[in-house]
């Protein structure tokens, strides 16, 4: 990269981070009528830990979960054929959860924590919280014809689509990238974007869901151009 590239890092926002910076970069984009390529890079295998006496059952949850990966997007001025129109990015903070999520630095490295009780805290808010996005667009739910959804576990997809009342096989590239490669944290939206844009037919109407600490619910709304 050139060296007068303008850099902007975004750390230590867990699953979620690809929407906030999918945000930071449109905007930047919309001001300066220059492009700019965002990276998501994780390594969420700097959270094995020595073993230990006590059984710790997040510890086991989180790392048979989680992987490796990294992913790119470029965002460009206009519409552009063949892409996606960052129409907005959202966000709502239940800060009574605050301790459902954590990631702690070590002197062993990176340390998560993850409560079984996510996905009930995530039941109170995410279809508010979507019908509240859509609806500043004179959209519903039944316009929305792309879900990618983070699959931060089985449940929380399971969730989410109860919420929502989605068909069937609306997360199903969702899933399908949970069963390839694991929870990947901030790149694994990028992930399932990418599997609905090399469709012949991409959908038009893409909602993207992830949670993280917080507990924080992030949104993005695309539009197919």
């Amino acid at each position: 990269m050139a060296n007068d590239t303008q850099r902007l890092f975004v750390g230590h926002m867990g699953c979620y981070a690809a929407m906030p910076t999918i945000g930071a970069a449109s905007d930047f984009v919309i001001a300066r009528g220059r492009p700019a390529l965002i990276l998501c890079n994780e390594l969420t295998s700097l959270h094995l830990q020595p073993a230990s006496a006590r059984v710790d059952t997040q510890q086991i949850v989180a790392h048979a979960l989680f992987s490796d990966a990294a992913a790119a997007a470029v965002l460009v001025p206009g519409d552009t054929t063949g892409g996606y129109a960052v129409r907005e990015v959202a966000s709502v903070t239940d800060t009574s959860a605050v301790d459902h999520m954590t990631w702690d630095v070590t002197d062993m490295g990176f340390r998560m924590g993850l409560s079984p009780r996510v996905p009930q805290v995530l039941s109170l808010h995410v279809r508010r919280f979507v019908d509240g996005m859509l609806s500043r667009h004179g959209l519903t739910l039944s316009d929305v014809d792309g879900w990618a959804v983070h699959p931060g576990g089985p449940r929380i997809l399971n969730v989410v689509e109860r919420e929502l009342a989605l068909p069937p096989d609306a997360l199903a590239d969702s899933r399908a990238t949970l069963s390839a490669y694991g929870n990947c944290s901030s790149p694994t939206v990028l992930l399932i974007l990418e599997t609905m844009r090399q469709r012949p037919d991409p959908p038009r109407w893409v909602v993207t869901l992830a949670f993280g600490p917080g507990l924080t619910l992030y949104a993005a709304l695309l539009q197919h151009t």
